[in-house]
C-alpha cells in the first residue's frame, strides 16, 4: 500500500514540527514549501521533498496542512489552483480563521478542517483540537485524525469550543513553563544551581505528568494529598500556596485568555 501523501505549506516552527513527527513515524510520504526554502533543509535530511512552489505541493499531496500565519491564511489559499485541489483535505491549523472563512477562500472544492496544536507538538507530545466541515466523511475524519495522532492527543471539538481551547491548552504551556521557572529560581535560592534546579524540575513535571496519566480514575487533590503528612513541610508549602490564591491565579488567567480569544475571532 502507498505511503498517504502529507504536504505542509508554512514550514516555521509549527509546520516544520509536524513534518518532523510525521517524517520519523516512516509512515508518509511527505512534502514541503515554505517561503525561506532554506528552512526545509534539516527535513530534507529526513525525507521530506521540498515542492516547487504551493501548487507543485498541492498536486503531489492528498493532505494539505498550512502552517502559514492567520493574517496570510486567505492570500495563501487564494492562490491555490482550485481544479489541483478539488477533493483533496485542507487543514489550516492558523489561530482564529474559522471553517465559513476556510470554505469561502477554497471556493469550497475541497474538504476544510481546523487543527489547533500548542507546542508541545514540536516534541510529538502535542494536544490537537480538530474541527471537521460539514462535508468531511469517515474516511476524511479517520485519515486526519490519525496524522495527528502520530504527534499527541487528539480531541474533536465543535468550532465554538475552540478559543477556550486554546486558552487552556493552546496557551497552556506559558502557564506552565511559568511555574517550571518559579520552581527553578527558588531551587537556586535553596543553594542547587541552575542546570541541577532545571533539570530536577522538568523530570518532576514529567514525572507528576506521567502518574496522572496512567491514573486517571484518581483524583488530582488525592494524588496532592498523599505527598503531605500531618505537620510535615509539603503542607506547609501547599498552605503557601492556598494563601497566595495560585489556583484561583491559574483559573484567572485561562479565563483572561478566553475573553481575548473571543475579542480576536473572525
Amino acid at each position: 500500500m502507498a505511503n498517504l501523501c502529507v504536504g505542509v505549506i508554512g514550514c516555521g516552527n509549527m509546520g516544520g514540527a509536524i513534518l518532523k513527527g510525521l517524517a520519523a513515524t516512516g509512515k508518509y510520504s511527505l512534502y514541503g514549501w515554505t517561503r525561506t526554502m532554506k528552512r526545509l533543509d534539516p527535513l530534507l535530511e529526513k525525507g521530506v521533498e521540498a515542492a516547487q512552489d504551493a501548487n507543485d505541493l498541492v498536486s503531489k499531496s492528498s493532505v494539505i496542512i498550512l502552517g502559514v500565519k492567520p493574517y496570510q491564511i486567505e492570500d495563501v489559499i487564494g492562490s491555490l489552483d482550485k481544479d489541483l485541489l478539488s477533493g483533496k483535505i485542507l487543514v489550516s491549523i492558523a489561530a482564529g480563521t474559522s471553517l465559513k472563512t476556510l470554505k469561502k477562500a477554497a471556493d469550497n472544492c475541497c474538504t476544510v478542517v481546523r487543527c489547533m496544536p500548542n507546542t508541545p507538538a514540536m516534541v510529538s507530545r502535542g494536544v490537537f483540537a480538530l474541527c471537521f466541515d460539514k462535508k468531511a466523511g469517515d474516511r476524511e475524519k479517520k485519515c486526519v485524525e490519525g496524522i495527528f495522532a502520530d504527534l499527541g492527543l487528539c480531541v474533536e471539538l465543535a468550532e465554538e469550543q475552540f478559543t477556550p481551547f486554546s486558552a487552556l491548552i493552546g496557551a497552556g504551556p506559558a502557564y506552565v513553563f511559568d511555574l517550571m521557572e518559579g520552581l527553578v529560581m527558588a531551587g537556586v535560592t535553596l543553594g542547587f544551581s541552575h542546570a541541577q534546579s532545571r533539570s530536577m524540575v522538568t523530570e518532576l513535571f514529567a514525572g507528576c505528568a506521567k502518574m496522572a496519566a496512567e491514573n486517571p480514575a484518581e483524583h488530582l487533590m488525592a494524588m496532592r494529598d498523599n505527598v503531605c503528612s500531618p505537620a510535615g513541610l509539603t503542607i506547609a508549602g501547599v498552605n503557601a500556596m492556598n494563601e497566595d490564591g495560585l489556583s484561583a491565579k491559574l483559573g484567572k488567567a485561562v479565563l483572561k485568555a478566553n475573553k481575548r480569544g473571543r475579542e480576536m475571532e473572525d
